[in-house]
């Protein structure tokens, strides 16, 4: 029997999530991808895995064939840490000038966008990558530094300005802002609604098992960054792992923002893989019998 397919971003934000999978609870007809955002973004359009993490606009972008998992994301309400915009001037002071931005997450770009818009500011954004001070290319002014990255550098100590975007939309909004979300192929759910269900337990309880065993969380984090468990703990403090009322009020808002900003073709309501209900669908690239064993 082949195994299916799931992504798991690469950064420590979804260690809680994953914990309990990673730690012996993971089933065998399950096999695990790790990559950035941006390449699970791809690989769930394109069937390459059923069902991950991505960033809440790619999954915005793909609603029509994409269903959230209920109650599972990467958000924050206020600071993040770790989705930082680094300035050699105010923020409001960027217009026309060159802008770094990763990527590695729509989202966070999306959101750079909607801050910089409302403040009337239009710079010129590229796209690169800024994982170090020094990646900073000559005569750029600013650049967005998101994950690990943004967590193992004192950015203060090198920059005049530095911007943590979580914070940045809850001044802005009062509300959370939802950084990534679970989602799953509509044409896996119709395939195979019984293995969602499952997909669904499983990931909520290794997440219960993630937040009861928060040192093993840290202590496994510690391993990977060689980050202080100090600071490790005062990152995963500002994590939310929910998708609760106010989190999808926000990343509603964010949603509509996005339209507003000519950063989506329509706009998008959430919309869950359970309950599940029948969509039509495409041709999927997904036989039914291959999963009917795990159900």
């Amino acid at each position: 029997m082949s195994k299916i397919p799931i992504g798991r971003i690469s950064y420590i934000n979804v260690s809680p999530v994953y914990h309990g999978i990673d730690h012996g609870d993971c089933p065998e007809w399950l096999s695990m991808v790790t990559q950035p955002p941006a390449t699970l973004n791809a690989m769930l359009k394109t069937g390459q895995v059923v069902m991950s993490p991505v960033s809440s606009a790619a999954y915005a972008r793909n609603a029509c064939e994409w269903l959230l998992l209920p109650d599972l994301s990467i958000a924050s309400d206020g600071k993040v840490l770790s989705v930082l915009f680094v300035a050699k001037k105010p923020m409001g002071a960027l217009d026309g000038a060159r802008v770094i931005v990763t990527e590695e997450s729509e989202t966070s770009v999306g959101l750079l966008r909607i801050l910089l818009g409302e403040k009337g500011v239009n710079p010129v954004i590229e796209p690169g990558k800024v994982h170090t001070p020094s990646d900073l290319p000559e005569g750029a002014h600013g650049a967005l530094v998101i994950g690990d990255a943004a967590l193992l550098t004192d950015w203060q100590a090198e920059f005049p300005y530095v911007y943590d975007l979580g914070e940045e939309w809850k001044q802005m909004t009062g509300l959370p802002f939802v950084f990534a979300v679970w989602a799953i192929r509509r044409d896996f759910c119709i395939m195979a609604p019984a293995v969602v269900d499952r997909l669904v337990e499983l990931f909520h309880c290794s997440r219960v098992r993630g937040l009861a065993e928060r040192d093993g969380v840290v202590s496994d984090a510690h391993k990977k960054t060689g980050l202080s468990e100090a600071v490790l703990n005062h990152y995963f403090n500002h994590l939310v792992v929910s998708l609760g009322a106010s989190e999808i009020k926000g990343m509603t808002l964010f949603f509509d923002l996005l339209y507003q900003f000519g950063l989506l073709p329509e706009r998008v309501t959430p919309a869950f893989a359970s309950p599940f209900e029948t969509f039509p669908s495409k041709e999927s690239p997904w036989p039914i019998n291959q999963h009917s064993a795990v159900v």
